[in-house]
């Protein structure tokens, strides 16, 4: 009866409405990924939604935050900048940040499938500051002393202390003191054991 009774009054008033949705919180959260926090190696969520893109919007986007991180990273060097804009633009263009799904939203949160591209750009960056900030002073020292190796791409060489075989024939010949970070190691002769007395022919020894 309680069943019968409970269904007459709802059909004679109707079911409850439906309540408003929420509204959506389009607002960057604190820990939402933007490409400058991902540039200053700062822990962050990719948290935006992804949408189809123009591939092209999206080397646009790279472009964009790279050029500023690279005049910072590059503290006054022309030819670090520009040979940083250049790395940037060739990852704008590559498959790993040219893609079909957007990398940012609209309010400059980056999505999941922004997370390498990102990461490559981050590591460029940091590559500038290093040759920035590592080896001028050695690169600079190189360069009075003639190295056929020009001072940017000392510096590009250095700051991943990888240098090519010209560069580390510079670095052996010259310039060791502000270059200790990243000359080779001199080999040291091998000690040769003491020799004992000469054998005195006059007394042969006993076998």
């Amino acid at each position: 009866m309680r069943l019968l009774a409970l269904l007459l009054l709802l059909a004679q008033e109707g079911l409850p409405g439906v309540p408003p949705r929420m509204a959506v919180d389009e607002e960057p959260s604190a820990a939402a990924c933007t490409f400058p926090l991902v540039l200053r190696g700062h822990p962050c969520a990719y948290e935006a939604s992804s949408a189809p893109a123009d591939p092209s919007d999206n080397a646009g986007a790279v472009l964009d935050a790279g050029r500023e991180a690279c005049a910072s990273a590059s503290h006054g060097d022309t030819g670090l900048r520009r040979e940083c804009e250049r790395a940037i633009a060739d990852l704008g263009a590559s498959e790993r940040c040219a893609l079909r799904s957007r990398l940012a939203d609209g309010s400059g949160r980056l999505t999941h499938e922004a997370q390498d591209c990102a990461e490559l750009l981050r590591q460029e960056i940091s590559r500038t500051w290093r040759a920035a900030t590592l080896s001028p002073g050695c690169c600079g020292c190189l360069a009075e002393s003639r190295c056929s190796v020009g001072a940017t791409q000392c510096k590009r060489e250095l700051a991943d202390l990888m240098p090519s075989a010209t560069l580390r024939s510079c670095l052996s010949k010259s310039c060791s003191d502000v270059c200790s970070f990243a000359a080779p190691a001199r080999s040291t002769p091998e000690e040769m054991p003491p020799s004992g007395p000469a054998d005195d022919p006059r007394n042969p020894k006993k076998i």
